[in-house]
């Protein structure tokens, strides 16, 4: 409540039939981004393409902030 950044994920089509993602998080203070992020990249890139059948060319893991 209160909070007016904008929640997420974009879409975009690639010529080479493949989509690529933009994901936007918001990570607890202590975590390992690095790891973070690589689990979130791994993880969408085959469940997307498990349920769709659609390949995954890019994830991109936008952290918007840290909290306390």
């Amino acid at each position: 409540k209160g909070d007016t950044r904008k929640k997420g994920v974009k879409v975009r089509c690639c010529e080479d039939g493949t989509v690529a993602l933009q994901l936007k998080i918001i990570v607890l203070s202590g975590v390992n981004i690095q790891a973070v992020c690589s689990s979130i990249i791994k993880e969408v890139k085959y469940m997307v393409t498990k349920r769709t059948g659609i390949t995954v060319g890019t994830v991109e893991v936008l952290v918007e902030a840290v909290k306390a």
